[in-house]
């Protein structure tokens, strides 16, 4: 049981170093799935790992050779991992121990760190796996329930504000912050906080000096 718990914070260590995390975003994870093999070896259990984990995610590789333990990453996003998971081979008297452990980014994934966890484990067992849920296409047009997009201010044109789905923004300066909209009341963090009220098309925002129009 020892063991087990050191692989466990051993492969939650390893998950939390690659998977990265933004600011207003958290990490899911996933543990405790546990298979016992018998009459099979851990050549077979690294086989079926490898395979298991290039089913969802890509990349799979051993830490070193030997040690039965396999991990793989998603797809980067704007160049940063926000899923991994790892799948631990270990050996018995009579075969072999597997556990999984999934790390997936929140947000900003489709799925959670248990679908992955699941399907994965499913699929190194051979029983019924799960289609992953799939992105949502990016919003497009002047939403009234988000910000996404490019905003233009009203005083001056050279200041320029992009907003993503995970509620950031930033300028042509380089300057970060972060967008919330509830109802039509925005908060704008960039350089202090600013309240604006969201227009009725979606269109236009100002309030606190400042005025916007979106570039739909």
């Amino acid at each position: 049981m020892i063991a087990n718990a050191r692989t466990i914070a051993s492969a939650l260590a390893a998950l939390m170093a690659v998977v990265a995390v933004p600011a207003r975003a958290g990490v899911d994870m996933s543990t405790g799935i546990r298979y016992v093999y018998e009459g099979a070896t851990l050549q077979q259990c690294s086989t079926k790992a490898k395979a298991a984990l290039e089913a969802y995610l890509q990349n799979a590789a051993e830490k070193f050779p030997g040690s039965g333990e396999w991990l793989a990453y998603g797809k980067p996003t704007n160049g940063q991992n926000t899923a991994a998971a790892i799948v631990q081979c270990g050996a018995t008297p009579k075969g072999y121990v597997v556990t999984f452990t999934c790390a997936v980014q929140s947000p900003g994934n489709s799925y959670n760190a248990d679908d992955l966890c699941h399907n994965i484990a499913h699929n190194f067992s051979g029983k019924t796996v799960t289609t992953l849920a799939t992105p949502t296409p990016l919003p497009s047009g002047c939403s009234t329930t988000n910000l996404v997009g490019t905003w233009q201010s009203d005083n001056d044109s050279k200041v320029v504000l992009k907003m993503d789905t995970d509620g950031n923004l930033s300028d042509p300066d380089g300057v970060s912050g972060n967008w919330y909209l509830v109802g039509n009341t925005v908060t704008l963090t960039w350089y202090g906080n600013k309240t604006l009220k969201l227009s009725a098309d979606g269109k236009h925002m100002s309030g606190s000096g400042a005025s916007f129009t979106r570039k739909c």
